[in-house]
Order: C-alpha cells, then sequence, then structure tokens
C-alpha cells in the first residue's frame, strides 16, 4: 500500500528542494572557484582593481547603458506583440529595471512578473507573466543564435560547429514559420509566434545587448589579462548562458567558473577583477537604479494623444463604394478596416507581417500623409505596405522617402470609345463567333442561381486550383449581392458567369468562372455584354482588374523580376485573354519605407493572396449560403 503521509511529505519538499537547487549549484560553484583561486590571487584582486583607469570605467558604464537601452526595447516589442496599450516609453523603463533586479536576486521570470505587475497599473499579473516568460525565452533563443554565429564568425572552438549550424537553422525554420503564418507554436500552443519584423528585432536586441554587456566587461579588464575582444565576447555569451541556465542569484558561481575556464591563458587575478568590477557597473548599480524606480510606479493616465485606430470593416456599406477605383469593394471580403491618416481615407487588411492599405486612398489625394498607417503598423511590429497604388500615388509616397515597385498592369477599357472592329481584334471577334454559333446567351442576373453558381465554382477550383483571395474575390453568396452578374446560358443550362464592383466612378472585374464544357469565347461574351451596358450608362472607364506586367523593360535583372512574377501568379493566361480586348494598361505599385521591408511585405501578401484561408486576419468571414448574413469583422 501507498503511505499517504509519505506522499504528502514528498509533494511538499519536492518544490522546496526545487527551488533551492539554484543556491545548491551556485555555492558548489563557489566551493569550487574557492579551491582554484589561491590566497595570493585573492589578495591581489582589490590593488589590482584600483588600477583601473577612470576611462575604463567611463566605458564600460557607457556599455552598461547601452546595454539596458537594448534589454528595454525587448518589453516595447512584446507588449506590442500582447497588444497591451501600455506606451513604449513605460514598457522600455520597466523592462530594464525588471531584467536589473531579476539578474540580481534569480528567478527572472517571477521577479521580472512582479516588477512588471507592480509598476504598470494598465496590465494584468497574467499579462505581466507573460511578457516576462516570452522575454526570457526569446532572449534564451537571440543568446543561442548570437553564440552560434559569434562561434562561426571568429571560429572560437567553444561550440561544435556543427551545433552552431543547427542553432541558426532552427531559428531560420522559427522565422519560416512565422512568415508561413503558423500563428501558434506546436510545442505552446497559446503561445503566438511574433511577426517576422518582431523576431528579427529581438535578435538584433540581443546581439546588442550581449555585445555591449561584453564591452563593459572588456573594458574593465585589466590590460595585463591580454584577452582579445572576440575571445571574450565567446567567453561571455558561454558564461551568460551557464549563469542563466543555473538559475542562481546573480550567475554568481557558474558564471566566474565558466568565464575562468574558458580563458586560461588569462592571470586568474585580472579575470577575477575584471569580473567583480563587471558586477558593481553591470549588476549592482542597475539593480539599485531600479529599487528606486520600484519605489513609485507609474500611474494611470489616458495617452495625451489618441493612438491611431481602425474602425469597423463596414460601419456601412457605402464606405467601400465611394473610392475612385470600384475594386476597391473586395475590401468586404478580407475583413479591411478604414484608417483615417490626415485627411486620406484608406482600405487596410491585416497579415501576419503586413498592414496594408489596398488601392488608392477612398478619399484623399496624391501626397497624402501616411504617418498614421506607419505608426499602427509599428505599434503592432509590423510592416506598413501600400499595395496596387495607382502612378499618381506611387510618386506622391517615392516623395516622402518611399520604396515602390511595379507590380501590375491594371488593364483599362472606355467602353464609349470602345470598338471590336479591325484588324487588331481578329482573335475576339473569332472567339465571339465560336459562342454565337454554340447557342450561347448573356443576360444580366436580378434573381441569381446562387446553388449553380457555386456548383460552377467548385467545379472551376478543382480544375483550376483553389480560389485566391485578399485583393482577388472568391465566391460567396453575400459577397456577390453588392456586385453585378452577368450570367452565360447554353439551352437555359447556367455554363459561366461573372462579377464586376461597380460604383459611381468605374465597373471593374472581379469573378470570372465556367463550367469546363463551356463553349470557346462564352467569357468573351460576358465581358462584351459588361462593354456594352457601360456604354449605354455613359460610363468611361471598365476595369479589367490586374495583370502581371508585361516584359517591356530594358533591365535583364527587372524582366526576370517579371517572369517569376507571371509564374507566382499564373498570370500568363489570363493576360493572353484580357488583351484580347486591347485595353490601356496602368501601372500598379507595391510602396514601403525601405526596400528589404518591401520584399519581407510582397513575399507576406503572396502567401496571403495564395492561401486565404491560413491565418483569421485574411479569413474571408462568410459562409457559402445564401441565408447566411455578412459577417462583420470585429472592432480594434
Amino acid at each position: 500500500m501507498v503511505d499517504k503521509n509519505s506522499t504528502i511529505v514528498k509533494s511538499r519538499v519536492w518544490p522546496v528542494s526545487k527551488a533551492m537547487l539554484p543556491l545548491f549549484i551556485g555555492a558548489a560553484c563557489l566551493w569550487l572557484l574557492g579551491d582554484r583561486l589561491n590566497a595570493q590571487t585573492m589578495a591581489s584582486i582589490i590593488p589590482t582593481l584600483k588600477t583601473l583607469p577612470a576611462g575604463h570605467w567611463f566605458v564600460g558604464l557607457v556599455a552598461t547603458g547601452l546595454s539596458f537601452w537594448a534589454v528595454g526595447r525587448y518589453d516595447v516589442i512584446l507588449h506590442r506583440h500582447f497588444n497591451t496599450g501600455c506606451p513604449a516609453h513605460r514598457a522600455s523603463i520597466v523592462g530594464a529595471a525588471a531584467i536589473a533586479v531579476g539578474q540580481l536576486v534569480g528567478m527572472g521570470v517571477l521577479t521580472g512578473a512582479l516588477v512588471r505587475w507592480r509598476m504598470l497599473p494598465e496590465i494584468s499579473v497574467v499579462q505581466a507573466g507573460k511578457i516576462a516568460f516570452t522575454v526570457t525565452l526569446s532572449f534564451f533563443m537571440g543568446l543561442g543564435v548570437s553564440i552560434a554565429m559569434i562561434s562561426l564568425i571568429f571560429s572560437v572552438p567553444y561550440v561544435p560547429e556543427y551545433l552552431a549550424y543547427i542553432y541558426i537553422l532552427l531559428f531560420l525554420i522559427l522565422c519560416l514559420g512565422s512568415h508561413l503564418h503558423l500563428t501558434k507554436m506546436p510545442v505552446l500552443p497559446r503561445i503566438s509566434l511574433p511577426s517576422l519584423p518582431a523576431i528579427t528585432g529581438l535578435l538584433g536586441l540581443t546581439l546588442l545587448d550581449t555585445t555591449a554587456a561584453a564591452l563593459a566587461l572588456y573594458a574593465l579588464m585589466p590590460e595585463t589579462a591580454g584577452i582579445g575582444f572576440p575571445v571574450l565576447l565567446a567567453a561571455y555569451l558561454m558564461a551568460l548562458g551557464a549563469a542563466l541556465i543555473s538559475g542562481t542569484p546573480g550567475g554568481v558561481g557558474p558564471f566566474e567558473l565558466t568565464l575562468l575556464a574558458l580563458l586560461p591563458n588569462a592571470p586568474e587575478a585580472d579575470v577575477m577583477a575584471g569580473i567583480i568590477a563587471f558586477r558593481l557597473i553591470y549588476y549592482a548599480l542597475p539593480a539599485f537604479i531600479a529599487a528606486i524606480i520600484l519605489c513609485r510606479p507609474f500611474e494611470e493616465k489616458l495617452p495625451a494623444a489618441p493612438a491611431p485606430s481602425l474602425s469597423a470593416p463596414s460601419a456601412t456599406v457605402d464606405d467601400f463604394s465611394k473610392g475612385s477605383r470600384s475594386e476597391i469593394g473586395v475590401c468586404r471580403q478580407n475583413q479591411a478596416r478604414l484608417l483615417h491618416t490626415g485627411a486620406a481615407r484608406l482600405a487596410v487588411t491585416s497579415t501576419p507581417q503586413t498592414l496594408t492599405a489596398l488601392f488608392d486612398p477612398i478619399t484623399g489625394r496624391p501626397g497624402f500623409d501616411p504617418t498614421n498607417l506607419l505608426t499602427l503598423a509599428r505599434n503592432r511590429n509590423k510592416i506598413a505596405c501600400f499595395y496596387k497604388l495607382s502612378a499618381r500615388y506611387a510618386a506622391g509616397l517615392r516623395r516622402r522617402g518611399f520604396k515602390t515597385l511595379h507590380i501590375a498592369d491594371e488593364a483599362v477599357l472606355d467602353p464609349g470609345r470602345f470598338s471590336h472592329e479591325g484588324p487588331a481584334f481578329r482573335q475576339l471577334r473569332r472567339k465571339l463567333s465560336k459562342a454565337e454559333k454554340a447557342g450561347v446567351a448573356i443576360s444580366i442576373s436580378d434573381d441569381h442561381p446562387l446553388p449553380e453558381m457555386a456548383r460552377i465554382d467548385q467545379q472551376w477550383q478543382q480544375k483550376s486550383g483553389k480560389a485566391r483571395g485578399f485583393s482577388m474575390g472568391r465566391f460567396c453568396p453575400q459577397y456577390i449581392r453588392f456586385q453585378r452578374i452577368y450570367i452565360a446560358t447554353q439551352d437555359t443550362e447556367l455554363i459561366g458567369y461573372i462579377s464586376l464592383h461597380t460604383n459611381n466612378n468605374e465597373i471593374c472585374l472581379d469573378l470570372m468562372r465556367s463550367r469546363e464544357c463551356a463553349p470557346d469565347g462564352t467569357m468573351h461574351m460576358l465581358i462584351m455584354a459588361a462593354i456594352r451596358d457601360a456604354a449605354l450608362e455613359g460610363r468611361n472607364r471598365l476595369s479589367l482588374a490586374a495583370l502581371p506586367p508585361g516584359i517591356a523593360a530594358k533591365s535583364r535583372v527587372k524582366n526576370l523580376y517579371i517572369k517569376v512574377l507571371t509564374s507566382l501568379s499564373g498570370g500568363a493566361g489570363l493576360r493572353q485573354f484580357k488583351t484580347c480586348f486591347k485595353p490601356r494598361l496602368e501601372p500598379l505599385y507595391a510602396c514601403a519605407n525601405s526596400w528589404p521591408a518591401l520584399a519581407f511585405a510582397l513575399l507576406d501578401l503572396s502567401m496571403a493572396i495564395r492561401h486565404p484561408d491560413s491565418h483569421p486576419d485574411t479569413r474571408c468571414p462568410q459562409k457559402d449560403h445564401e441565408n447566411i448574413a455578412f459577417a462583420r469583422a470585429r472592432e480594434t
């Protein structure tokens, strides 16, 4: 039989033993350290410290300040990740104070959570715990990458090469997971992966933090130690890792023992003198300042100016019907929201890496102020991007320092002037003739045959692949009810249809769906019907939507980029179809505030377009049934 008393004793003793383990480790390391250092070495430490020049102490102080500035920025990124609403200056000060206290007394996650909870009235204890845990986890991850990189760059033999490459590969897989919209970590399903800008920002801060700390230690090492900075940097990172894993207060014991073991050629008295000076500057002084800060927590105050925010996507349906381009109607399906930035109103949608303004502003002129979009993206650890901007708006952003890239051409017709006579339209006339001979009839749909349209959409997807999204419409009854629909029938059987966005300024092609058995030229007839009706209405602009840019540039690099873009988008056949109508091609641009940001944004947007259901931010909130109402995205 199991002795209940024995079980109770074990259950009470184990947590105590677990808590005492770091102290046992520290005591063992100090005993080993004392056994290694003789009395003569210990006696020479204080005189060695007195010989350190004042300039070295000053450099140590500056490097320590830089390190703790980087430490504070960890919290800024993670407060944005968890959307706490804490101002950046508060998060930075409290984050640095939490680390200063935690690294001195140990139990970094617990002490860090308590410091943050005490200092910041706007966050709960659960949020404080999440931030403290994620700071620790991200620092360990960044520290591992730093050790691997330094070992490979400086060929320091502390870490086997294969382990360094494996760790860097794991980090790259993490980055890839973030890019591929894997929003939950497999091991810790309640922890969302940060965005790629957040991950790279945390890594950069870890490199800055640890390098500055190593510089402080280097500056406080006596010159007689004869240690080069690359060697000391690698040894410091290893010693820091050992200290953090041990969990001892301040890493005392494991840090010193590891550093001495990795620097066997340096005089032990000099190394110990440098470590003691380093502990005064890097541990004791920040902890003293943090204790002063802890005496007066921040008061909960409203920010002086409200931060930019996004409205609901469809407070009124007319919001997406007033822009200069009717294609903005696709925002009814991709959870876009409205953002006021200066005099402009933008349709903004979120993906894991980006906050993207789609198409030209709903209101506003070229040269509008994009500050609010940049601020909002920064507050969410995302990249601010503009997608499918017309040339005049892209030029306005270019004058503000944005980088722009020609990503597509919009095919535009003037319905009132369109004629398919002449040799240039020979192919179009041939297609129309085939459809007419096959008995295809075109009509505008008022009472949409939704079940048949849904079946055609499914058949089309089985043949052509899953429908794309984000900036491209997908079949949904509650989506197409805002559109103009033309249907094609043959012997009273529905064989195809198109849908078009409409507003007062233009008509824009959206969906094109047909049965596999539809006669050749069916789609051409549907487009011609839309052109004729637009001409009768007196419209002067009908858009056939975007195409990959044509091969017309002299630059081989640009032509290669266009070929890759066309291949990825599958737009070769679409381009051939739309150019039958000889449209005017108007360039469309993507814009971001740097080339790397633009490259990462386009990679992210390509994923959102090709796999729109892979992330809740880009997932269509509607159901393919006519009885289900349009689901509004939640307000933020």
